[in-house]
């Protein structure tokens, strides 16, 4: 399917633990610096449905340190996943990221007609003990071109279903980054990106179906061995063409707090498209957010987001795990 996004992973503040882990693709300037209500981390995604452009609205949610009077920024966040959806309709947004921080979301999210694309970030990995788990069916009635678009990273989805509201005739996009996933999925026409996701449960396609697989997401199908169906066509694409790692330093001065700016890496394996994990290697940097934007031949372009750092200067090492999604010829 060819689907290269970023995935932000958090290394947090406060008491939360560290969890930080980051996902990379597309494409930026270095240097360029962004700022909007609390934070803005903006992806950059190429969609497989047609008329979808990249999401530059984001939302925080915190089940467990909410604010009585939530606006959706990092130090004012939602307790419900719901009421952030909510909140982007009501700001007439089309397109909208929800970052949400551990703990079990059990309420139902009906995702409405307004919303062309939303993504669900967690704050961590998926098999974290304290991680962002969600519980509640995830509806999806589709709006651009017949076409519902749902991006999930870093969650636990213990929810028995995902599906558009009228799976006889609305389709669906799913991309799904470093997920455990033990909902049917149910729609028209579905397209799926598996990358480090566990898909356990049966995906059904009225129409139908493809999906792209990294090498650890197709192992864990064969060993769930859930039933992918569809009444039309079933197509499969394995997106994984072998592993590496680079270890770099990050140095990067006068970050406001709440601001976020891009900065290049030098990495000689990566190769253009590439999916790219990036990490802090020091588990006590907590104060900043890091993830990935884009990878061109030889270069990561990452972001940095300053959540609490008074010295506004950020000199870490930075692990590159480097997903090559293209065979290179040898």
């Amino acid at each position: 399917m060819g689907v290269y996004d970023p995935q932000i992973g958090v290394g947090t503040s406060g008491t939360r633990p560290a969890l930080g882990r980051n996902y990379a693709t597309n494409a930026a300037t270095a240097g360029r610096v962004l700022t909007s209500q609390g934070d803005n981390l903006p992806p950059t995604w190429t969609a497989p449905a047609p008329g979808v452009a990249p999401v530059a609205q984001t939302l925080f949610v915190d089940a467990v340190n909410f604010s009585a009077t939530p606006t959706g920024t990092l130090g004012a966040p939602f307790q419900t996943i719901q009421a952030a959806v909510n909140q982007a309709v009501a700001n007439a947004w089309t397109q909208v990221q929800i970052i949400v921080a551990p703990a079990t979301y059990a309420d139902p999210i009906a995702i409405p007609l307004a919303l062309e694309m939303v993504i669900i970030q967690g704050w961590g990995p998926a098999t974290f003990l304290l991680g962002t788990i969600i519980g509640g069916d995830i509806t999806y009635t589709s709006l651009v071109a017949g076409w519902a678009n749902l991006i999930l990273r870093d969650v636990n989805i213990t929810a028995a279903n995902i599906a558009t509201a009228n799976p006889a005739a609305e389709d669906l996009t799913l991309i799904m980054q470093d997920v455990i996933c033990a909902a049917v999925v149910t729609a028209f026409n579905i397209q799926m990106d598996l990358q480090a996701t566990n898909q356990s449960a049966d995906v059904t396609a009225g129409g139908g179906l493809v999906v792209g697989f990294d090498g650890y997401s197709w192992q864990r199908h064969v060993l769930s061995a859930p039933t992918f169906s569809a009444v039309g066509a079933y197509a499969r694409a394995m997106n994984d063409a072998g592993h590496d790692k680079s270890v770099e330093t990050a140095t990067v001065n006068g970050v406001a707090i709440g601001t976020t700016v891009f900065l290049d890496l030098a990495v000689p394996l990566v190769t253009l498209n590439d999916h790219v994990s990036v990490t802090v290697v020091d588990p006590a940097a907590r104060d900043f957010l890091v993830g990935g934007h884009c990878c061109t031949a030889g270069q990561a372009t990452i972001w940095l987001t300053n959540l609490s750092r008074v010295s506004t200067n950020f000199a870490d090492d930075i692990e590159v795990l480097i997903h090559h999604q293209q065979m290179i010829q040898e």
